[in-house]
């Protein structure tokens, strides 16, 4: 089963050495790809009052990260972001499922009614964790960031109440899989 759950800060250094691990940090914002994580910068993101970080599990362990960014209570938006920190998860569709708990509490708890979320143009499993969770493409800024020495553009994706489907499983609309 998965779950999220808010971040601890005695999860801060595990998060940090997820995200400084080069499968995972080569898509990264540029601020943060190519150099490790320091847990400090880590713990400075989840205090900024426009975050809001989930450590996921599956089956009890801590797998990995969702994420709120850039919450704007006005506008009532946000970015999405998420990484899988346990590789030996990978293919469960675990992402997947926490990504699906975010989008339900965000909308749900949180009144957001838009989120956002963009991908490097040849991250293929993230563009498949944000089309099933309902996110469709919605535009692209060209040559906008670098991955493995090269130009490329970044994807953008967005979401909205009225974009989740009716037809999905019941799990997945509603979050029954478990938010804690």
């Amino acid at each position: 089963m998965t779950a999220i759950e808010p971040l601890d800060s005695d999860h801060i250094p595990l998060l940090a050495q997820w995200l400084s691990s080069a499968d995972l940090n080569q898509w990264l914002t540029g601020d943060w790809r190519d150099r490790p994580i320091d847990p400090v910068v880590v713990a400075m993101a989840t205090r900024n009052k426009r975050n809001r970080f989930f450590l996921v599990r599956c089956d009890n362990e801590p797998c990995g990260l969702v994420a709120l960014a850039d919450v704007d209570t006005v506008d009532r938006i946000a970015m999405v972001w998420y990484a899988l920190g346990v590789p030996a998860f990978g293919g469960r569709g675990v992402i997947t499922d926490a990504v699906n708990l975010l989008v339900d509490f965000a909308f749900r708890e949180l009144g957001i009614e838009a989120l956002h979320a963009w991908i490097m143009e040849d991250n293929v499993r993230s563009r498949r964790v944000l089309e099933k969770t309902g996110f469709r493409e919605c535009g692209r800024l060209r040559q906008a960031t670098s991955h493995a020495g090269r130009r490329m553009d970044r994807v953008y994706f967005d979401v909205t109440p009225s974009d989740r489907r009716q037809d999905w499983p019941t799990a997945h609309r509603f979050g029954e899989r478990s938010i804690t």
